[in-house]
């Protein structure tokens, strides 16, 4: 017997705007390839009026109450990006009425589950499809199962679960669409012990370009191809998502820390830090990076090292694994506390990145060496200023464990070799000129490219960037041919488009258009 669930909105958690949740899907409607006869015989033009008749929730078009609101992204960089109107969807009904729209009257689109896509390919000049008025969630306790809307953010899973002692691995931020998350991967302080949230995912919903409302799975006749590639291909590729359905796990109790170092010894600590992680994989998940104590200076004697994470065990047993980065150097900051699992989620929330940033990944097999340690913060030390401390000028997420035990070719994220995703960033406030914000992206491309040494040519792509090198291998790598089959069966005309979405020939990228 399934059990309905209606999730509220949270209190007491630092969240952004309802609004601001989930990198996720994005694409251009190009038109099908029509035979002269099929052309002839195509349904006629239909303007914006016929599909807000359609619509079973809300078309919101320039001028209307809540346009601003529902148009606005995460990253503030492509808040000038208008779109024609803003579809407020409510069921699969409107999200296949959106599609056919967008097919037959050959307009541009993007799908939205709240807007959290970095590089902007949630926004549209076009129709942008929002799904997040579909954020129901359906409770399946005896069989372990939980159906999830496309709509559903990181907090609405939080606060469906939490009382039931079952969950889904997934990410830290509460506003973060939980269609981005897993369609990309999904990392979060529970991808070492449990995976990553595709790696839960057992079944997806999604409208493909003809308007067709597919069920995908690993069982026989249900879509495999498509399923495959919604665990790790990324959003807005092959169709919209309407629902997911996830394995659910047990929660107890676990330990948080918060443990941040003087400015001194910081390849060391970095280095000691990364040997814990690698030790105990399965148990232990970090994000430790070096960081700025102020806005002001970047010198080294000014840089922090930090480690923020999950234990799975008791607190007297993390502090014996902390025990060589504690012997370094004395802490200025320890919180380490046992919690319940739902409770440590509370902690290690986060509504980061917000506003004005840019932003590069890369993926680190074994460990970032003391090189490559070095040449970060020398890159650091050159950050040519700005308004904002720096706080993610560079970041090592763990995402070994049990990630690793998937094959690279069995779900569409690639990256099961790796141990770290290195995230390094640049943030900038209303206060910058146009002249620093462009110093500060100078800066920060040739620190990325100063990176590449050592670091494996790969990118994670829930961490997108427009101006990434070589962006289809560095997502996909050895799975982009499989993945651009996949692209050819279910989107031949290319539907879904935008800059950096799956090519239909492998051996050439995707051009496009917001």
């Amino acid at each position: 017997m399934t059990k309905n669930i209606t999730t509220t909105q949270p209190t007491g958690v630092n969240r952004r705007r309802l609004f601001q949740s989930g990198a996720v899907m994005a694409g251009a409607a190009l038109g099908s390839r029509l035979s002269g006869a099929a052309a002839l015989e195509a349904p006629p033009a239909r303007g914006l009026d016929a599909l807000a008749k359609d619509l079973h929730g809300r078309l919101i078009r320039p001028g209307e109450p809540g346009y601003l609101v529902a148009a606005w992204p995460n990253n503030a960089r492509w808040a000038d990006v208008y779109p024609s109107a803003i579809a407020m969807c409510v069921d699969d009904h409107d999200v296949r009425a959106c599609i056919d729209w967008a097919r037959q009257e050959h307009q541009a689109f993007a799908v939205r589950s709240g807007g959290h896509n970095y590089a902007g390919f949630s926004t549209t000049r076009g129709l942008l499809i929002d799904v997040k008025p579909m954020s129901g969630i359906t409770l399946d306790p005896k069989n372990g199962l939980v159906r999830v809307q496309a709509g559903a953010s990181n907090q609405d899973m939080a606060d469906a679960l939490r009382a039931t002692g079952l969950a889904v691995a997934s990410g830290r931020c509460p506003t973060v669409g939980t269609s981005g998350l897993v369609l990309g991967g999904g990392w979060g302080f529970s991808a070492t012990r449990y995976g990553l949230t595709c790696d839960a995912l057992r079944a997806t919903e999604a409208v493909t370009a003809d308007g067709t409302l597919r069920r995908a799975s690993d069982r026989p006749g249900e879509e495999n191809d498509l399923f495959w590639a919604a665990r790790g291909g990324g959003g807005g590729n092959f169709a919209a998502h309407t629902s997911f359905t996830f394995a659910l796990h047990e929660v107890g109790d676990v330990t948080t820390f918060n443990i941040v170092w003087p400015a001194k010894r910081q390849v060391e600590l970095m280095l000691a830090l990364q040997e814990i992680q690698l030790a105990h994989p399965r148990e232990v998940a970090t994000r430790s990076k070096i960081a700025p104590a102020t806005a002001a200076s970047s010198r080294r004697d000014q840089l922090r090292v930090q480690t923020l994470g999950q234990f799975f065990g008791p607190p007297a047993r993390l502090r014996e694994l902390l025990a060589p980065a504690f012997a370094l150097a004395e802490p200025i900051v320890a919180e380490i506390n046992g919690l319940n699992y739902w409770s440590a989620r509370d902690y290690l929330v986060t509504d980061d990145p917000t506003g004005l940033y840019d932003m590069r990944s890369s993926f680190v097999e074994d460990r970032l060496g003391g090189d490559g340690l070095d040449t970060m913060m020398a890159w650091m030390e050159r950050w040519p200023g700005g308004s904002l401390r720096q706080d993610n000028m560079g970041i090592l997420f763990a995402v070994g464990g049990q990630v690793k035990a998937v094959a690279p070719e069995a779900t569409a994220y690639v990256h099961r070799r790796s141990d770290f995703i290195l995230e390094i960033e640049a943030s900038w406030s209303p206060l910058d000129t146009p002249d620093v914000v462009a110093r500060q992206r100078a800066w920060l491309a040739e620190y990325f490219a100063a990176m590449q040494p050592y670091v494996q040519p790969r990118s994670y792509v829930n961490f997108p960037s427009r101006d990434l090198p070589n962006w289809q291998h560095a997502y996909y790598g050895r799975n982009l041919p499989r993945l651009s089959a996949v692209k050819r069966q279910y989107d031949p005309d290319n539907i879904f488009r935008f800059p950096q979405s799956i090519p239909l020939d492998p051996r050439t990228a995707a051009a496009g258009s917001e």
